[in-house]
């Protein structure tokens, strides 16, 4: 019955909003028609002041002119719309607005013409009938489009007509039907009623097994009506809040089930409450506390849930809930076990940084030292090579501490990467040359065959010899005497460079091969007595190979038989050529013109020592000092063209002095320090330095960065 008489009225109404519809359109038709009189009447007002100004040269007379102007551009734009949404024929509409636009032109040009004192060119216009013309043109437009709006009313009356009396035919039907209905549905509902008896005796029941349930359960029960009052507990929920059932029956839920913050001890609001509210499922948030009768207190965790008939009305509430306690003191230990964890960590990274710092510090003034002695014509020839070698063990070390910084980078996922597209055979050929003396040294033959075509691709081209370093290092490292090493690169069929290490040298096991890219790991423990190092380059290398997209395997036959490392980049398109660089870039290179006062702050006297020698020899003059305030106070009594500072100093750091002199003055200032993790850098720089270098520092890099820091200065 329901459906039927939903039918009928739905009927009804779309036949009803049908003939609004019709009767609609009549209006907008009309509306239409009235518009296009409008325009036309528009059009007349505007000749009629036209012609009084022409024939009087009075310029009142255009004031009727220009209100018809502005109407008329208003109700074309209202026909184009109409156009536009079909209510009349569209070229006929373009049509009428470009005769109209026609006319508005002439009238326009007689008027200027008149204005500049041509009265007999304008009168000979408005004599040509050529006005006229396009006037009656325009009355022929509106006709035709007038014509068209009436045909159109017509249809909509007679479509309104039909539909009025199609609305009275389906009133008819519907409330004879819907009589029917009525007496078979009396008949029904007396059925129905004999089974509803039968369903509440079955109801009581299945009331009786619902208690019994609850009862059941190991979590609390609270049942409440939708007034928010107690109607069951079941006794989890009895001894959790301290209240029997006979007690609670009829009580407030707010009153027997009392919950406030944890931490601010405020009220919150019931669930009960919310759910009465909301209409939907809730939970408790975190930290709240179960009040119970005898004013001890309980962690708890609940929901509230809507007990809904199958109509959706809701004819309850039920609450769950369970004791927290266990779960709380779980959580109190997980998170003390992450905040010991936290706090590991901070102090392990705040360990590495210190001893960077402590390790990098005692080497500077050694590579400075042997630096300038390898450079100096003074030193004999035969302690040449010696020096060479302590200089090449210094950077061996001062590799060694950078393995461990990238290592401490990689796990803590801050891995910086420049990626640019460069060469990679010219990469390959540079890192061979930088250790070519090393292989000299064994009598290791270097052969290299790079017949890729395509040898482009994007990469960090510092991090990509740093790679090729480590395996050429490697290879060196564990190849005898006289052996050999070849490089090779080539193409795949899928745009990949495959660059080829093969040596023959001490080969690996199958068990090396799997951990030979673990941190720590250097295969047997006699490899490791003979040949010492960290066990780091292959797993940063890895790293760095994944973190570019590309892939590193290594392969070997067995121990004696050598190894094979072969590295894949996706290659990518030549570069364009870049102009060479002009004269005045050429100039920024060139060789400071000019003696700098440097003030030198670092406390390790031997760096201090060979530093200062060392800035001397270039030319400038220098002072050191060793703490914050000394430093400071050599600021105030003195101008300095340049600072040199160390992070760690004996009254504070590095960081403390620049804040203190950037408040006053405005010199370049470099930090030189062991301190090398990109947060080290990145305070520096906040700090207010203007370049960080990091210890051990080679003597080229250190006047390299004096002369750009100063040239930048001296630019400003």
């Amino acid at each position: 019955m329901a459906a039927l008489l939903v039918g009928s009225i739905a009927a009804m109404f779309w036949i009803g909003i049908l003939t609004i519809r019709r009767t609609q359109d009549i209006q907008k038709y009309h509306s239409v028609i009235d518009g296009l009189s409008q325009t036309l009447s528009i059009l007349k007002d505007a000749e009629t002041g036209q012609r009084g100004f022409l024939l009087t040269g009075d310029e009142t007379y255009l004031k009727p002119y220009q209100d018809s102007v502005s109407q008329i551009h208003s109700e074309t734009a209202k026909l184009l719309s109409r156009a536009e949404a079909h209510d009349l024929d569209g070229p006929q509409v373009h049509a009428l607005v470009a005769l109209i636009d026609k006319k508005l032109a002439e009238l326009q040009q007689t008027i200027e013409l008149r204005q500049q004192g041509h009265a007999d060119a304008a009168l000979a216009i408005v004599r040509s009938d050529a006005g006229k013309q396009v006037m009656d043109s325009i009355r022929d437009k509106i006709g035709i489009l007038s014509r068209e709006g009436d045909s159109e009313v017509q249809k909509a009356q007679g479509s309104a007509a039909r539909y009025e009396i199609a609305r009275t035919y389906v009133f008819a039907i519907c409330a004879v039907v819907n009589l029917g209905f009525l007496a078979w549905a009396y008949g029904r509902i007396r059925r129905e009623a004999t089974k509803l008896a039968l369903v509440a005796v079955d109801m009581m029941h299945q009331k009786e097994l619902l208690e019994v349930t609850l009862g059941s359960i190991g979590d609390g029960v609270i049942v409440t009506d939708t007034q928010g009052g107690i109607t069951y507990l079941n006794p989890v929920a009895q001894h959790l809040t301290g209240w029997k059932l006979a007690e609670a029956s009829g009580q407030p839920c707010a009153t027997v089930f009392r919950i406030v913050n944890e931490d601010t001890r405020m009220a919150v609001e019931s669930p009960v409450e919310k759910v009465l509210r909301l209409g939907f499922i809730v939970g408790l948030a975190n930290h709240t506390l179960l009040l119970r009768r005898d004013g001890s207190e309980l962690p708890i965790d609940d929901s509230g849930a809507p007990i809904k008939e199958s109509d959706g009305t809701i004819r309850g509430v039920v609450l769950v809930f369970r004791n927290f306690t266990e779960h709380k003191l779980v959580e109190r230990n997980l998170q003390a076990a992450k905040d010991d964890l936290e706090a590991a960590a901070k102090a392990k990274d705040q360990f590495m940084a210190m001893l960077s710092h402590e390790l990098r510090t005692p080497l500077t003034p050694v590579l400075a030292t042997l630096t300038t002695w390898e450079a100096s014509d003074e030193l004999p020839a035969s302690m040449l090579s010696d020096v060479q070698m302590l200089r090449r063990n210094v950077d061996l070390e001062a590799r060694l501490i950078d393995d461990l910084l990238d290592l401490t980078r990689i796990v803590k996922g801050k891995f910086p990467l420049s990626l640019e597209v460069v060469d990679i055979h010219e990469l390959v050929r540079a890192v061979a040359g930088m250790y070519h003396s090393e292989m000299q040294i064994k009598q290791i033959r270097l052969t290299m065959r790079l017949d890729a075509k395509r040898h482009h691709a994007k990469v960090d081209p510092a991090r990509f010899q740093q790679i090729c370093w480590n395996i050429l290092k490697n290879a060196t490292k564990f190849t005898p005497s006289t052996g050999s090493i070849s490089v090779t690169s080539e193409d795949d069929s899928e745009g990949h460079l495959l660059l080829r290490f093969a040596d023959t040298g001490i080969g690996m096991s199958k068990e090396t091969l799997e951990r030979l890219f673990r941190p720590f790991e250097q295969g047997t423990d006699a490899m490791v007595k003979r040949s010492g190092g960290l066990g780091l380059g292959m797993a940063i290398s890895k790293a760095l190979v994944d973190a570019q997209g590309g892939t590193i395997q290594a392969d070997s036959p067995g121990e004696g038989l050598g190894s094979t490392f072969v590295i894949s980049f996706q290659t990518v398109a030549v570069p364009v050529e870049k102009a060479a660089p002009s004269n005045a870039q050429e100039s920024n290179l060139t060789p400071l013109n000019r003696r700098l006062r440097i003030l030198l702050v670092e406390d390790h006297v031997d760096t201090a020592t060979v530093m200062c020698r060392l800035l001397r020899r270039l030319g400038h003059e220098v002072e050191t000092q060793g703490t914050v305030a000394s430093a400071v106070e050599s600021m105030r009594g003195q101008s300095f063209d340049l600072l040199l500072s160390d992070i760690g100093l004996p009254d504070g750091t590095g960081l403390d002095l620049i804040r203190q002199i950037r408040e006053h003055y405005k010199q370049p200032a470099i930090a030189l320090t062991g301190f090398g993790m990109e947060e080290d850098i990145a305070k520096c720089t906040e700090a207010g330095f203007d370049a960080h270098l990091t210890k051990p520092v080679s003597f080229q890099k250190l006047e390299m960065m004096i002369h750009q820091v100063a040239a930048a200065a001296a630019a400003v």
